[in-house]
Order: C-alpha cells, then structure tokens, then sequence
C-alpha cells in the first residue's frame, strides 16, 4: 500500500467505519492539541504566581486579546478545511490539492499582515481600553505573542490540512513535543539561572516551541507522497477557491472574533466598574471553564470534517447518525465537566488565591456561574459541528452576534446600571447569554434536521446556483 492510499484509508474509516469509533479516533487527537494550547495559559498563570515574575491578569487580559487576532487565520483555516474535506468525499483529490495550496496562501498573507500589529502595539491596545499598567508592564509580552500569531497561523492551515484527510493522530505526535519544549522552557526560564525574567520569556517559550511544530508540518506538507502537497509553485489565489473559502470563513471569523471580543469588552468594562482584581478573576473563571470547552470545540472541529466527508460523498443518513452520536457524547462531557467543576470552586479558587481570602471569594462567585452555562455549551458545540460540516458558517455567526448584542452586553448593562449588582454580574452576564445561545443553536440545528430529512430545499453553499433536495446533496 503507498502513502497515497494510506492517507486515503481514513478516508474510508470516515465514510464507512461505527460512528462512535470514527467520532473518537477524529476527534480525540484535536482534543490532546487544544488542551496542549489551553495549558499553555494555565502553565503560565501558574508560573506567574508562583515565580513572581509579573501578574497573573496582565496574562489573561493580553492572551484573550491575542485569540481575538488569532479568529482571522483561524477562520481561514476552518473555511479551507470544510472546503478541502468535501473534495476529499467526492474523491476529487487534484481539487483538494490545488484549494489546499490556496488556503495556504491566503495564510500566509494574512500571518505577514499579523507582524503589523507591533509598532503599532501601544495605541491597538488603548483603543480597546487597556489598562495602562497592563501596556507598561508587558508590552514585550505582547509583542512576542504577535509573531507567535505569524507562527501559530501558518500551524493552523497545516493542522487543518491533516484534519480535513482525518489524519489527527499526526497532530497528537507533534503535540506531544510541542508541549514539551514549552514547559520544559518556561520551567527553566522561571526557575533557572537567569536574573530580571518576566513574562516576556514566557511568550518566548511559546514561540519555540511553536517554530518547532511549523518547521515538521512544513517539511511534511512538501514531501510529494502527501495528496495535499504545498510548493511554491502550487501557491494560487484561484478565484472559484479563493470565493468559496471566504464565503466560508468570514462569517466563522466574525463569531469567533465577536465572542473573543465580548471577552475583551468585558473586561474593559469590569476594570472600570469593579477594578483590575475582578478582571484577573473573571479571567482565571473563564481559563478554568476552557478545559471543557476547549474539549467540546474539539470534537465541533473534528465532527465538520465526519460531516463534510460524507456530505461530500452524499451520505445523508450517516450525517443523520453522526448527529445523535456526536450530541450523546459532547453533552455527556459537559455535564461531567459542570458536575465535578462546581464542587471544586472553593478549591479553584483557593489554588489562585493563596491566602487572599477575599481574592479567593471573587473568583468562587464568578467562577459557580461559568461552569452552570457549561451544558448548554455542550449543546451549541454538537450543533456547530453540523453547521460547520453543511458550510452553513452564516449560522454560527449570526448565533455569535445575537449571543453578544442580544445578550451579553445588555445583560451586563442591566445587572451593572440598573440593578447596581456587584461584581457578580460578570459572571451572571457570562451564564445568561452562553445559556440562551447554546439553546436557540441546538434548536435551530434540530430544526434544520427535521427539515432536510423531510426532503426540504436550500441553498447549498458549495454550489450556491443551485437548489437541491437533501437527499440529492448529502
């Protein structure tokens, strides 16, 4: 057997293979990569603490303004890899190659056009309202993490390229050094012999560490045994690919960087309102509640390559069954996660807090209302999974938006200005608009399941001239 059609088994174990082994053996691998990346902050705010080498929210506060940035190459990967995964379905490998090296080279015009966010750090970061001692004590920290965002948008495409053949396990591999060097790093650069660390050489740790995974999936994705081989050569903006992978992407750019953003906004608003301590909390409550949600966004991300497979390969009752398998096993994992976090707060808190007992009471009481909103993020994420697999990204956009200006920020307003509410209402603004917005996404997906089962109509946005039934499409 070649490496041709070894990479195309999966392709097989995609379309044919039980469900809830196909689910796993996708899914999992992305699971081990975004813990990897979600430790990194936890690592960090650890390391912060305990070394003494800076603050704890001066990390949080630049970290989610980083993720906010970082949705634009996300976003195009996500798009590429919908696009490439449904090529692969149809067997039209020639295809998938050519909109790979497309993919490939929008990101690398979107990763140089990241590096400009450098000179002009100290207004981009006033602009969103940053604290001033934040920008005068970690300035070089943000700029370290504005190249890793050249390097970590190139990795993205390369990750998404593998994923959309179902080849995850390379993804685990690579992880496995990645996050070696990095706490091998940032334990020496805290711990070691080196005088004035800050946190700047934690971002730099991040950056190697980074380079390395770049510098193999580079390699790879020139070895002419891969069906989705990148050459200079082979670089285009072709026009048909370049359309259908912004149609796809921007509107998932647009959630993401809304819900980034919503964080950003929060906690410039929780600065004035309540002060710098809340901020740091709500930022500790929201890294916490990342672990299941970095989880449940990983099979989100694995399950749109199941479905764009098979909807590629016209596999309609497959979609069907993936759907069901895939909500059991988010959902459980959810209300695994809510259960066992909500009994450990006090003791979340009391790891962050040390001896600060009012420190310690800020981060419980924020930190009870994110983990109450968690099931219904499991909720959302089983039906984005679908939405992302249909290319139906309008949708999950348009849920993001409704999520921060239909619920986030007026609940906010309300809890702050009318009701006068205490540093709470962060937390409870997090909890109503996550709640509300994990319930009309997975009955709007139920719906549009009900419907396309029913042989209803709709615009297919891989072919958007044409009108087709479901049972033609998938």
């Amino acid at each position: 057997m070649t490496k041709e059609e070894r990479q195309l088994k999966k392709r097989d174990m995609i379309l044919n293979d039980k469900m809830l082994k196909t689910i796993l053996w996708i899914a999992l691998p992305i699971v081990f990569y975004n813990l990897c990346n979600y430790l990194y902050g936890i690592y960090d705010m650890m390391i912060v603490q305990v070394a003494d080498i800076g603050e704890a929210a001066d990390v949080v506060v630049l970290d989610q303004i980083k993720n906010m940035i970082q949705t634009i190459g996300g976003a195009i990967a996500t798009g590429g890899g919908i696009l490439i995964a449904k090529k692969i379905g149809e067997n039209n490998i020639e295809g998938a190659r050519k909109s790979a090296n497309t993919v490939f080279s929008i990101a690398l015009i979107i990763a140089g056009i990241t590096l400009l966010f450098i000179p002009f750090a100290v207004p981009f970061l006033k602009l969103l309202r940053t604290d001033q001692t934040t920008i005068d004590n970690a300035l070089g920290y943000f700029d370290v993490q504005m190249i890793n965002l050249f390097i970590m948008t190139l990795n993205s495409v390369f990750i998404a390229l593998e994923k959309s053949k179902g080849n995850t396990i390379r993804i685990f591999g690579l992880n496995i050094g990645v996050i070696i060097i990095k706490i091998g790093l940032t334990t020496l650069f805290a711990f070691g012999p080196f005088d004035n660390v800050t946190i700047t050489w934690l971002a730099v740790a991040t950056m190697i560490a980074q380079s390395f995974m770049m510098i193999i999936m580079l390699i790879l994705a020139l070895l002419p045994s891969n069906i989705l081989r990148i050459t200079p050569k082979s670089l285009n903006l072709d026009k048909e690919n370049l359309i259908t992978i912004v149609k796809l992407s921007l509107p998932v750019f647009i959630g993401r960087f809304l819900f980034h953003f919503g964080k950003v906004y929060l906690n410039s608003i929780a600065t004035v309102h309540y002060g710098k301590q809340v901020v740091g909390a709500l930022g500790i409550s929201n890294t916490m509640a990342g672990l299941p949600t970095n989880i449940i966004n990983s099979f989100e991300d694995g399950g749109s390559t199941v479905v764009s497979q098979n909807y590629g390969n016209q596999n309609g009752k497959r979609i069907l069954r993936f759907y069901i398998v895939n909500m059991a096993v988010t959902e459980g994992i959810a209300l695994l996660f809510m259960t066992v976090l909500f009994i450990l707060r006090s003791n979340v808190a009391g790891f962050f807090a040390g001896d600060d007992l009012e420190y310690r009471e800020i981060i419980a009481n924020i930190f009870k209302w994110e983990c109450l909103d968690i099931a219904f993020t499991g909720l959302a994420g089983a039906s984005n999974a679908l939405f992302y697999g249909f290319g139906k990204t309008k949708i999950t956009s348009l849920m993001s938006m409704v999520n921060l200006f239909g619920f986030r920020l007026p609940t906010i307003m309300f809890l702050m200005y009318v009701v006068d509410m205490n540093y709470e209402a962060c937390g409870v603004a997090m909890f109503v608009s996550n709640t509300l917005a994990g319930i009309i996404t997975s009955s709007w997906c139920l719906y549009f399941m009900l419907h396309l089962k029913s042989n209803h109509k709709y615009e297919d946005l891989f072919r958007p001239h044409e009108t087709i039934a479901f049972d033609e499409a998938v």
